[in-house]
């Protein structure tokens, strides 16, 4: 099954990019790629084509999946496939390594049902072959799981301090990853809590920050100096929760409806719960009882996210709910030993597995539709009106701010399709005065993909008719674009 995936996903990755239906992510960071492969290679410089007339370096994580993406571009061009192929190594080696782990964990039986848990869910699916850097830090993620499970059992330093390297490089990956630490102290505090007394435990913890925090500190400075951000530390948005969150529905109905879908698949979800009985039963492995709490605890802190925006966040699941799977669906097998025979049961394990790959396959085939839309037509036509070096203003119907909550509005889509620089425009912010200043910026097109945005006799429209001449509309071309007046 494992190779069934892993071919699935090779051709995945060779289909257009606007496969995936939140292509922002995928697009922001194959932009990064794209600027690290024409501008120099500075991996301390990561630049976005929404940064206005400036050279657009912004702060985020450390661009690890972007900066590989861009040498190997020098070798085989530049094309998106070489950046989902890297995600797809790294997906591969996080297979590898989880395989390593789980056999520690469980019985031979058990350990096969959660590799192939793990490789038919939908997350691989989805995000496996994705210009996103999920699973990278899935990998380091699995790495430091793994090397803090060698330490306790064989209590050898090497291991230690290979979790705190592993731990170090999966916050520079995604400081979302730094839960880890939460799971990696119930766990010793289970398993070994006579070990809180030895001062190599606490050194490791403090080296594997070093480097996070220069890297956040190094970040801020790239916001403080140019503007932009992924709302990493320095606002400009905001993935954490709050009561108002907390006390809705939403927040529940969506953490339970990505986790039900996007990690177990729907039908792991009765087998999952089967084999939580059995865990709880058994009292081990401890992982689970170190990993599901300390997920509870991130899944509220960035609550705003795990509910609704962010779907990808819910990836550090995937280890625990594979291992859940894993145990329901041996228990299963266990009491069928005896009772049917070989051939019965081998089938039952057949139609069991095909059960669990069914939302995976449903994301595969929903792959080969063309799913770029609007964004697809405006970089078209925006590439037709323009040329390379144009300033643009791209609208977005995100908001700059959402509840009350600073919001990560800027849209890369249309800017990386279509290869410009400039200005995303928040729903909020579309408003003469903000269109005006960035035309005495040099923004030279303004474009539209939701002419609801700017209805007709709104001030927005009129400052328009004034200002700027429209060089395609929604009606007739799929796409609204103004090239706007010099000085306007």
């Amino acid at each position: 099954m494992v190779g069934v995936v892993v071919v699935l996903s090779v051709v995945r990755a060779f289909l257009p990019m606007p496969w995936l239906g939140d292509i922002w992510r995928p697009a922001d960071t194959a932009t990064i790629a794209h600027n690290f492969f024409v501008g120099g290679m500075n991996l301390f410089y990561p630049q976005v084509n929404w940064g206005g007339s400036g050279p657009g370096y912004v702060e985020a994580e450390l661009q690890i999946l972007p900066w590989i993406s861009a040498a190997l571009f020098h070798v085989f061009g530049e094309h998106a496939w070489v950046g989902r192929l890297v995600s797809l190594a790294f997906t591969v080696g996080g297979l590898a390594v989880f395989w390593t782990l789980v056999k520690r964990l469980v019985p031979p039986r058990t350990a096969r049902w959660a590799l192939i848990a793990y490789v038919v869910s939908p997350a691989v699916m989805t995000y496996g072959n994705a210009f996103m850097p999920d699973v990278t830090v899935l990998f380091f993620y699995l790495l430091t799981l793994l090397f803090f499970e060698r330490w306790l059992t064989q209590d050898r330093l090497v291991h230690l301090v290979a979790a705190a390297a592993a731990a170090s490089m999966a916050a520079l990956a995604k400081p979302t990853s730094l839960h880890v630490f939460l799971i990696l102290l119930i766990w010793l505090a289970i398993s070994a809590r006579d070990r809180f007394k030895r001062p190599s435990l606490y050194v490791a913890a403090l080296a594997s920050l070093v480097l996070p925090a220069l890297w956040l500190w190094h970040a801020h400075e790239l916001y403080v100096t140019y503007g932009n951000t992924f709302g990493v530390i320095s606002g400009g948005d905001s993935k954490f929760g709050n009561l108002a969150i907390w006390t809705s529905s939403l927040f529940y109905t969506g953490n339970v409806t990505i986790e039900a879908t996007l990690i177990y698949g729907i039908i792991g979800v009765p087998v999952a719960l089967l084999g939580a009985w059995l865990a709880w039963k058994a009292r081990g492995p401890v992982i689970l009882a170190a990993g599901f709490p300390a997920l509870v605890v991130f899944y509220f802190a960035v609550a705003r996210y795990s509910s609704e925006l962010g779907p990808q966040y819910h990836i550090f699941s995937l280890p625990f709910a594979a291992i859940l799977i894993a145990i329901g669906a041996e228990g299963i097998a266990a009491w069928l030993r005896g009772r049917v025979s070989l051939t019965v049961r081998i089938a039952a394990a057949v139609v069991a597995v095909l059960a669990l790959f069914t939302q995976s396959a449903m994301v595969f085939v929903a792959s080969f539709r063309d799913q770029s839309g609007v964004y697809g037509a405006c970089s078209a036509q925006l590439d037709q009106v323009s040329q390379p070096g144009d300033l643009v203003v791209v609208s977005t119907t995100s908001l700059a701010v959402d509840r009350g909550t600073a919001n990560n509005y800027e849209e890369p889509t249309i800017f990386y399709l279509a290869d410009r620089k400039g200005w995303s425009l928040a729903a909020d912010q579309l408003q003469p005065s903000f269109l005006a200043g960035y035309a005495q910026q040099g923004a030279k097109f303004f474009v539209n993909y939701e002419p609801d945005l700017v209805p007709a006799g709104s001030p927005l429209a009129a400052w328009l008719a004034t200002n700027a001449q429209p060089v395609r509309t929604s009606a007739a071309n799929g796409c609204d674009i103004w090239a706007l007046r010099p000085g306007a």
